[in-house]
């Protein structure tokens, strides 16, 4: 598991968030390393960001106003309290920046994978969700994991991102009858899916599996430090698991300079992680700690 933030970190940032017209920390005070997981016997706490300071790589505005005020209104109280859940304990501030990194707050986004609504999720990762869930360690999700509502025209093999988007602009789509489309059962969803791969980092056998490689191949055969957790768990809900997997077995700890093999050499993906890093890093009234390139 993750290493949680130091207590000066989470001190800094709560003063960076009470004290907004106080002087300002400096750059050691207020700087700390985003994670994964919170101890989930305190009270996480996402700050109370406005949407202006969520920017994108080339300096534009992120968010739109009403979007990012239904997600600090109607999700993240659902993030704090289930990172209570000691079976979870995700850190809800890196919950809502990467959701506000994939969808921008737009509950009905269709991208071109397809990934859909609020958390991007693709069909492919539901499906690999609903097998997971089988696994003892896991099996407290199954029931909830399956009575979610799916619509078999958006799970289709054959379903595509214009087609689903002509399905809810006739609204034979909706939240109703698919989960990906409901807001907090997405979000739920996603906070899921980010256990499961955490889980896929750091033990030895499956739904986890990638335990052994990847410590031998990032950290001597060490657990896998909190910046490194961070790396895997963010690229693999962007990218896929298998494919990170892929770039660690061939470049090791350099496989974050590598990111544009995942997207035709594009810088998208590098892009996506340092983005979802920076926001996690506002969402805690902090600065973040860079990637090492």
């Amino acid at each position: 598991m993750s290493h949680l933030p130091t207590r000066l970190a989470v001190l800094s940032a709560t003063l960076a968030v009470a004290c907004s017209h106080a002087p300002r920390a400096s750059a050691q005070q207020n700087t700390f390393e985003p994670s994964v997981s919170v101890d989930s016997t305190k009270s996480a706490v996402v700050a109370d960001v406005p949407a202006s300071a969520f920017r994108n790589a080339n300096g534009s505005p992120r968010l739109r106003d009403d979007q990012y005020r239904f997600v600090r209104q109607r999700i993240v109280p659902l993030l704090e309290r289930w990172s209570r859940d000691s079976r979870l304990a995700i850190d809800p501030a890196y919950v809502t920046a990467l959701m506000l990194k994939e969808s921008g707050g737009d509950s009905l986004a269709v991208s071109n994978a397809p990934a859909l609504g609020l958390a991007q999720l693709t069909v492919s990762a539901d499906s690999d969700m609903r097998l997971m869930v089988t696994e003892y360690h896991f099996q407290w999700m199954a029931p909830e994991v399956d009575r979610w509502p799916r619509s078999a025209a958006v799970h289709s093999p054959r379903a595509t991102a214009q087609l689903i988007d002509s399905l809810l602009a006739r609204h034979g789509v909706s939240a109703r009858n698919e989960y990906l489309f409901d807001p907090e059962t997405s979000a739920r969803a996603a906070v899921f899916w980010i256990r499961l791969l955490e889980n896929k980092w750091t033990t030895d056998f499956w739904p986890g599996g990638y335990g052994p490689s990847a410590r031998s191949r990032l950290n001597g055969g060490q657990p896998l430090t909190q910046h490194q957790m961070f790396d895997l768990v963010t690229v693999s809900y962007n990218r896929g698991y298998i494919e990170v997997k892929a770039l660690v077995d061939r470049y090791g700890p350099a496989w974050t300079t590598h990111l544009a093999e995942l997207t035709g050499g594009r810088a998208e993906a590098a892009d996506y992680l340092e983005r979802v890093r920076a926001y996690t890093a506002l969402l805690h009234g902090a600065r973040a700690v860079k990637s090492p390139r």
